[in-house]
């Protein structure tokens, strides 16, 4: 039963890690280029806009600041004091998230068509963030490329299994990441910003298979 959770829940990080790498590329593709799955960018922008007196981009930086540390916010007060299943949470807040993004005119100011993005990967990153023994982000790949390539380097090295698994799941982090990267790109070439509509049938997927999950571990 345990193998079989198991399974589920790197099903469902897989899952997950498409949703990350849709959001990040359509964010580029359809907002100018700007990245709404983090916060470095963010923050650089938000010193530079100050600077520049460009003091409009400059709230819409720290409402995106804001936006992304409530999430974190809310996500803590929910763990802590509710009961409430915060995959499905996590899962509602992207579905909620996608349909508003495609209302979103295509030419509105770049930073607020993205400010739903910052909310919502905040609460996935908050919720999804690996499976299993591995710590893995689903929103931006960074982290699973370092871990992916020590854990490949020290299995060439040593020979050891455990590092081969190691890899294996980051590379397959990687991997579904971009496989979401690559899904954006055809649907915003498609559809333009209504393309995170498109999205749906994949966190439709994840809630199914969080609502699977969770019997399987009640049972």
């Amino acid at each position: 039963m345990k193998i079989h959770s198991n399974k589920k829940e790197l099903q469902l990080h897989s899952l997950m890690c498409c949703v990350g790498g849709f959001l990040g590329a359509y964010a580029i593709l359809c907002r100018l280029e700007n990245f709404g799955s983090a916060q470095t960018n963010n923050l650089i922008q938000v010193c530079l806009c100050f600077l520049g007196r460009d003091f409009f981009d400059f709230m819409l930086r720290v409402a995106g600041m804001v936006l992304y540390m409530a999430a974190i916010a809310i996500y803590a007060i929910l763990h802590k004091k509710t009961g409430i299943n915060l995959q499905k949470y996590a899962i509602s807040i992207d579905i909620a998230g996608l349909i508003l993004l495609s209302l979103l005119p295509s030419d509105m100011n770049p930073v607020a068509g993205i400010l739903p993005i910052f909310f919502m990967m905040a609460t996935q990153w908050s919720v999804f963030h690996g499976s299993g023994e591995y710590i893995s982000s689903t929103i931006f790949s960074t982290n699973n490329l370092r871990q992916f390539t020590l854990a490949a380097s020290e299995y060439l090295m040593e020979k050891d299994t455990a590092k081969l698994k190691r890899a294996k799941y980051f590379a397959n982090s990687l991997l579904c990441y971009h496989v979401g990267v690559i899904y954006a790109f055809f649907a915003c070439r498609e559809l333009g910003v209504q393309a995170s509509l498109l999205c749906l049938p994949i966190v439709l997927l994840a809630f199914g298979m969080c609502s699977i999950k969770t019997q399987i571990q009640s049972a």
